[in-house]
């Protein structure tokens, strides 16, 4: 997630009234670490005034991991339905669409798990490099392409965010840019991981003073 993504879904969480956006279900949520230590701008946007505010939110996620409360498939309509009872008032996907073969469908799963008159605060990238996680389908939509995804909902907030550059990633994190650089002379070790840092260094690199840009709604759902 973009510094300013995540500060634009955070100033939105802000001001809305919180009894109609909490409990809140983040979907695709990744891990704490993830959350708090490689990407930290997310938790202090996002997260950090919800706790402080005791507002609850639980991470969802398809791989158990440190800082997942919910492990779980939204392509398996059981569970869709054991989480649509868990009476969650919004949802956060933040850049997940791209990465499922078909969005439209996660998109439809998500509206079930949000009681009418329920947020959803979604965001994709706009302006991004290719990014397989494990695949990028390079869904890079509009907001109103997104909001179309979800049929029936409203949007009550939009925009395309602009942030920094892939030189700026670098020069804020270049312990991290050095690790890759040497990942990348260790070819035969790990292959995979080799592989997918190979991906990452000739996808961005084109980037380096070309800025970031995210796509981000928020939508109510109609009833």
């Amino acid at each position: 997630m973009l510094i300013e993504e995540a500060r634009w879904l955070g100033d939105q969480l802000q001001v809305l009234d919180p009894g109609r956006v909490y409990p809140l279900l983040d979907v695709g949520s990744s891990t704490e670490r993830f959350r708090s230590l490689e990407q930290p701008w997310i938790d202090d946007a996002i997260f950090a005034p919800a706790r402080s505010a005791k507002r609850t939110v639980k991470h969802l996620d398809a791989k158990a991991a440190p800082g997942v409360d919910i492990v779980a498939d939204l392509g398996d309509p059981a569970t869709v339905a054991s989480l649509a009872r868990q009476d969650f008032k919004s949802v956060l996907c933040s850049n997940l669409l791209e990465h499922v073969v078909d969005p439209q469908r996660i998109a439809r799963t998500l509206l079930e798990l949000v009681p009418g008159g329920g947020y959803l605060f979604v965001s994709c990238p706009y302006r991004y490099p290719f990014h397989p996680d494990p695949i990028d389908t390079r869904f890079r939509p509009t907001p109103q392409e997104l909001a179309d995804l979800f049929p029936g909902a409203r949007i009550v907030a939009q925009a395309v965010v602009r942030d920094g550059t892939y030189f700026d990633q670098i020069r804020s994190a270049p312990g991290q840019f050095a690790r890759l650089l040497a990942r990348l002379l260790l070819p035969f070790y790990k292959p995979a991981n080799w592989r997918r840092a190979w991906t990452h260094v000739i996808h961005h690199v084109p980037w380096a003073f070309r800025r970031f840009e995210a796509t981000c709604v928020v939508l109510v759902r109609a009833g």
